[in-house]
């Protein structure tokens, strides 16, 4: 239980630093509390479905601008599938290397990425903002490709949560 607790504490964090890094707007304590709030409505719901995932993506869009107080753009909703992705790669590298190949236990695998999700935010502080605006600058032109990339990457995400949930 007080792993778990731990654990929520650190997605929280995850989730807000990546956004306030990303933005560079609102104030912290704003997307810490919409974090926390899109924590509590997964812990309702649960994270283990599809319904889970879909009310992830939509609290987290939805706080930054009813809680952060910011404008948002079906951009904000790219970049939180974004957010999401580079999440569920870190922890997949890590479940196949401490988990599967070494054998280390679940919990301990589990405080290993979440703690190198939160490394990954400060090591990569200040290229998210750089990230955020060169995809967003594109994003406006109306290119094409980036928001066929959007569709692919939510379509993408959501194959590798499903396969998540049934594999676990």
């Amino acid at each position: 239980m007080i792993a778990n607790i731990i654990v929520l504490i650190f997605e929280v964090l995850y989730y807000s630093m990546f956004m306030k890094f990303a933005r560079k707007e609102g104030k912290f304590w704003k997307y810490i509390l919409s974090s926390i709030i899109t924590t509590i409505l997964l812990l309702i719901v649960g994270s283990n479905n599809l319904i889970g995932l879909l009310i992830l993506v939509f609290s987290l869009f939805l706080g930054t601008k009813y809680i952060v107080k910011i404008n948002v753009s079906l951009y904000d909703m790219f970049f939180v599938v974004i957010m999401l992705f580079v999440k569920i790669i870190i922890e997949y590298v890590c479940v196949l290397i401490f988990f599967n190949l070494l054998d280390i236990s679940y919990i301990i695998v589990t405080f290993i990425f979440t703690l190198l999700k939160i490394i990954f935010l400060f090591i990569f502080k200040n290229k998210l903002n750089a990230i955020y605006i060169f995809l967003k600058n594109i994003w406006y032109k109306n290119n094409f490709y980036i928001r066929y990339i959007f569709s692919i990457l939510t379509f993408v995400y959501t194959i590798v949560s499903i396969i998540t949930i049934i594999m676990y």
